[in-house]
């Protein structure tokens, strides 16, 4: 009876005129954003490739059934913030591709191919010979989605029912068997690290510098990725040769200083009604550093040394977890300066930067030769996968 209601709602479905629906970018993030990152997997070599890629629900620009006709995708251009170059085309290749819903995440996914399948996998594009095309010099930012991959009939995202007590699968894979491919690089845009939002906050005057140097005040400045699980680094430039310092940290720059409210954020290190006198109302700041402030209460701190030009790196590994994308750090560097004021500190300005990922995407491959066995399983990396376009 189940079966019966399931064939008369794709029957249903089958008349529903179709309405013009604009193509969406998945990861949805990724709208109109150049990846970060690029691959010569699976065009960029002249073997056989098996490749993978599972999309966690959460990456899709929709919920609930969508019909799919095709997926496009995009051509590497370099970084978000400088344009690639040109790449010629590539031709001609042999290529298949299928489709399912999947139990599995990005987390938890297989070396095995045939494990990642869900019990709708369908083959959407049979050994097609295709040739990729040439990517001529563009602007910075994306490139558009012109390796066209158009299905041989429509696929149904979200119809499959649940089975027993578990949920319906909500995620998303796509894979492509390239059969047999001439040898060239072709790199596809991908994400296998993110461009971090970041800038500065909080206050620091002309005064708080280090004596001597001539580049100004010392700064503190970020990694311009930033990726749960993985490493971010800190730099201050502008600092006292090999002097000690502390990269302060919080979740916030908000609040006051020890949990005190009568000491609200930023806070200055000295009386901004005469500055050769400690702040008010602290009594353990015996000693003024006109135009230093605290711009962050710490909660964290890390020790470094900077480097006889005055440069210093402090690095800290990130949680891992999809849920801490989008969280923000920030950062202040505290530096030893005896010669600078009577505090015998200086301070930098405070440094927020935004978790970017990496996102619930992972890619599992092999290469082979095109005379051999087909692998059934290959490499799993998480955070990596490819952006196309839903058609």
């Amino acid at each position: 009876m189940r079966a019966d209601l399931l064939q008369l709602a794709c029957v249903a479905l089958s008349f529903v005129p179709a309405l013009p629906s604009q193509n969406v970018t998945v990861p949805a993030l990724l709208h109109g954003v150049e990846g970060g990152g690029s691959s010569n997997v699976p065009f960029g070599s002249s073997l056989a490739c098996v490749y993978q890629c599972i999309y966690d629900a959460a990456e899709l620009p929709w919920t609930g059934p969508r019909q799919i006709d095709g997926i496009s995708l995009r051509a590497d251009n370099g970084t978000p913030t400088a344009a690639g170059t040109a790449i010629a085309a590539k031709g001609y290749l042999d290529v298949s591709v299928k489709v399912s819903t999947t139990h599995r995440t990005s987390a938890s996914a297989s070396s095995v191919f045939e494990d990642n399948y869900g019990e709708d996998v369908t083959t959407v594009l049979s050994a097609v010979r295709m040739q990729l095309p040439a990517q001529p010099l563009v602007g910075v930012g994306p490139r558009p989605a012109n390796v066209d991959l158009m299905f041989s009939s429509p696929w149904w995202y979200g119809l499959t029912p649940a089975r027993g007590n578990q949920p319906p699968p909500g995620n998303l894979l796509v894979e492509i068997w390239v059969h047999a491919q001439p040898s060239g690089a072709y790199r596809l845009d991908g994400f296998g690290s993110c461009t971090a939002a970041a800038s500065d906050f909080g206050n620091q005057g002309p005064g708080c510098a280090v004596p001597g140097v001539a580049g100004g005040p010392p700064v503190l400045e970020s990694s311009p990725s930033m990726l749960a699980g993985s490493s971010f680094t800190w730099t201050v430039r502008n600092g006292p040769p090999n002097a000690p310092f502390l990269v302060a940290a919080n979740l916030t720059n908000q609040g006051s200083l020890l949990g005190q409210t009568s000491l609200s954020l930023p806070f200055p290190l000295y009386d901004p009604a005469n500055p050769n006198l400690p702040p008010p109302g602290v009594p353990m700041l015996r000693w003024p550093a006109p135009d230093c402030w605290l711009n962050i209460d710490p909660v964290a701190t890390l020790f470094g040394l900077c480097d006889p030009a005055g440069t210093g790196v402090a690095t800290v590994v990130l949680p891992a977890g999809r849920h801490l994308v989008g969280d923000t750090l920030f950062g202040q560097a505290i530096l030893l300066v005896p010669t600078a004021n009577p505090l015998q500190i200086v301070t930098t300005r405070g440094r927020q930067s935004t978790i970017c990922g990496p996102l619930g995407v992972a890619r599992i491959y092999a290469f082979y030769n095109s005379t051999a066995t087909p692998p059934t399983s290959g490499a799993v990396q998480y955070g990596l996968g490819l952006v196309f376009e839903v058609r």
